[in-house]
């Protein structure tokens, strides 16, 4: 706990973002239905955010945030952070979203506070997103809580112990939707070289995947007994999986895509 944790235990607790931009956007949907907190928004572009007071500039902002919430360009915290610290200082905590910039730097930047890091991936915006959380020594029980609080409004969370072990997380996690749109829309494209007309195709893939994961968000077996599950003896289900799993082509492909992801999060650091 820090000294200036008070300030997280008012109701409503204001908090403060700057900058918010598609992930901003996708996180504050959420955010913005969790109990007891107030937020600002300070953002140029002046984003059309529900709910949410949105302000340009800094310039008519008043009185003390308990939260700071980073969300600009990792090569802007400094600048915006120096220019804010009037309102920073007082904070009792602040979360950084800002991809590639670790717990070590924002403590170079804003001193002896706590920091969380939050890496989030994009089903946050539907409230099926999960985030990996990092924090440092400065944060306790109430800091700790109240970003729960905020991250369960998206979905699942997960508190890692290390800046290594985030960049991982972001490997898998912070960057899978990407890996698994682009296998979508191959599916897609397959099941249109069968004869489906492209909304259709579409249809098939998303739904296919879509109620793939569900079932397996419900089921706890593991995910080879599930596809064991739907794949019978010389069934048309095998012939595919032969295919797609022969010669470890595509198990050797999914290991390089995130060995190269986590290896990219490591010089971002």
């Amino acid at each position: 706990m820090n000294d200036n944790t008070a300030n997280l235990t008012t109701t409503p607790v204001r908090a403060l973002m700057f900058g918010c931009g598609n992930m901003g956007q996708a996180l504050i949907s959420g955010w913005k239905k969790a109990d007891g907190i107030d937020f600002t928004v300070v953002d140029p572009a002046g984003p059309d955010l529900e709910g949410v007071d949105v302000h340009a500039s800094m310039d008519s902002l008043e009185g003390e945030f308990g939260l700071i919430i980073i969300a600009v360009k990792p090569q802007m915290i400094a600048d915006v952070m120096s220019a804010a610290k009037h309102l920073v200082d007082p904070a009792g905590l602040v979360l950084s979203i800002a991809a590639g910039t670790s717990v070590k730097t924002l403590q170079g930047i804003l001193g002896d506070k706590a920091i969380v890091r939050m890496m989030p991936n994009m089903p946050a915006s539907v409230k099926l997103g999960l985030s990996g959380l990092l924090a440092n020594e400065q944060c306790g029980d109430v800091e700790k809580s109240l970003i729960e609080k905020m991250a369960s409004e998206n979905g699942e969370f997960l508190w890692l112990d290390s800046e290594d072990k985030l960049d991982r997380f972001t490997a898998i996690a912070g960057s899978g939707p990407g890996y698994v749109f682009e296998i979508m829309r191959l599916f897609q494209t397959a099941a249109m070289t069968l004869g489906f007309t492209e909304e259709e195709a579409r249809l098939l893939s998303v739904n296919t995947v879509y109620g793939s994961a569900g079932m397996a968000a419900e089921n706890p077996k593991p995910l080879e007994e599930l596809r064991e599950a739907v794949t019978s003896k010389k069934g048309v289900t095998l012939a595919g999986l032969q295919q797609l799993m022969a010669d470890d082509v595509l198990a050797g492909l999914l290991n390089r895509t995130v060995e190269s992801a986590y290896n990219r999060a490591v010089e971002l650091r």
